[in-house]
């Protein structure tokens, strides 16, 4: 048994990041994310926001963040932990950064569309070509001329973590040390850093599993083993992939590797609910498996 929750599980991604209790932990982790931000505000306090956004119409996909919260300053923020690839991850982010700007919209002809910022920060656990081999991609409206930003009402942090590869004595910065401690926390024996950093000392403390309830050991022990099917089945996905040698069979595998995702969670007493959230597919896609 490990000693420290994996922060890569629903339960320990928001247990970490999106609790009450959690908050000293996220407020730290953005400080050090945004700090060098022209004109940018530490964050002092936030507020954890509804995370479900219901659908406007009958047909439409809702929407249920991993985390969703308000700065002191009233900047938004989504915070989201993506383990497996999917085709359209910036547009999806896209579209969740959207619907967070067009909550804010305020009845009546009066409004003029007047609203917060909105950041989307994305733990991504996979790779996309596009963004290159760099842990951290940041993105923004810009004028494609001379790359000043037109907004700052929009901004994406997408921080790909099979790209980080620095050891311990290698994390100069704190941003280094909270991806170093995310990416190796569940093998880790002691929580580094703690002599440098208090907070650090705290976070070892929290994410104990060891200080867990019991009712909370359960339901993290039942996320950990979805957790690991899922990626036990990606890698079978994979695999298959590239065994049959084109697209269609990275297809195919992957296909297939999510429908024994779904039926085995299905039969370990999984809800329906949980099993389109973690494995991000729509409510009538996991009932077309079931069926």
């Amino acid at each position: 048994m490990a000693k420290y929750i994996n922060p890569f599980t629903d339960f320990g991604f928001k247990f970490i990041f999106g609790r009450e209790d959690s908050k000293p932990f996220l407020m730290d982790f953005l400080n050090e994310l945004l700090r060098d931000e022209p004109e940018f505000e530490p964050i002092t306090d936030i507020e954890y926001l509804n995370k479900e956004k219901g659908r406007s119409r009958r047909d439409e996909r809702g929407i249920i963040y991993d985390i969703l919260c308000r700065s002191s300053s009233g900047k938004h923020f989504i915070v989201e932990m993506q383990n497996s690839a999917q085709a359209y991850f910036i547009d999806r982010s896209i579209y969740y950064a959207s619907r967070a700007i067009v909550d804010q919209g305020v009845p009546g002809k009066s409004w003029e569309y007047e609203y917060m910022p909105v950041y989307f920060v994305a733990f991504m656990n996979f790779k996309i070509n596009e963004l290159g081999n760099r842990v951290r991609t940041d993105a923004a409206i810009c004028d494609l001329n001379s790359k000043k930003p037109l907004s700052d009402k929009m901004r994406f942090v997408f921080i790909e973590l099979p790209n980080f590869t620095k050891i311990k004595d290698e994390c100069e910065t704190v941003f280094d040390k909270w991806i170093y401690i995310l990416k190796n926390m569940e093998i880790m024996d002691r929580m580094p850093f703690i002599q440098e950093r208090k907070l650090f000392n705290r976070l070892a403390t929290v994410t104990s599993y060891a200080s867990l309830t019991e009712a909370e050991r359960r339901e993290y022990d039942a996320d950990l083993k979805a957790y690991r099917d899922l990626t036990n089945q990606i890698s079978y996905a994979e695999k298959k992939g590239v065994e049959e040698g084109f697209e269609k069979g990275m297809e195919k595998g992957m296909e297939k590797g999510m429908m024994q995702i779904v039926l085995s969670m299905y039969k370990n007493g999984t809800d329906i609910e949980t099993i389109s959230r973690l494995t991000d597919l729509p409510l009538e896609k996991v009932r077309q498996i079931l069926e």
